[in-house]
């Protein structure tokens, strides 16, 4: 049996810690310069970002990293913002699957 499990957005779900924040900084300015510009922080991983997918890889892994070795005898593959488990039976797929959430 397979479960897939959709982590959508999952950029958005990683947290900038604070110190970083002001790494990722933008200004919005107003129309026809009537007002200042404002700026804002944020607060976790944007998406556009070239290094996203990456970071996204390793704090997924970071997560599923005591579950895998918890459950050694599954199969659990990240790709994207899906993650795929498999194993011999359901019992045991739900258990793993439970570890998860």
């Amino acid at each position: 049996p397979v479960i897939v499990m959709d982590i959508k957005d999952c950029f958005f779900s990683i947290p900038l810690s604070k110190q970083d924040c002001k790494k990722f900084a933008f200004t919005l300015p107003s129309i026809k310069q009537q007002e200042p510009a404002k700026r804002y922080q944020w607060k976790v991983l944007p998406q556009g970002m070239k290094n996203s997918p990456v970071i996204c890889q390793q704090i997924v892994a970071q997560v599923l990293e005591p579950v895998r070795k918890q459950h050694a005898k599954a199969l659990i593959l990240h790709y994207m913002d899906d993650i795929l488990i498999a194993a011999e039976n359901e019992e045991y797929l739900n258990e793993v699957e439970g570890c998860t959430k």
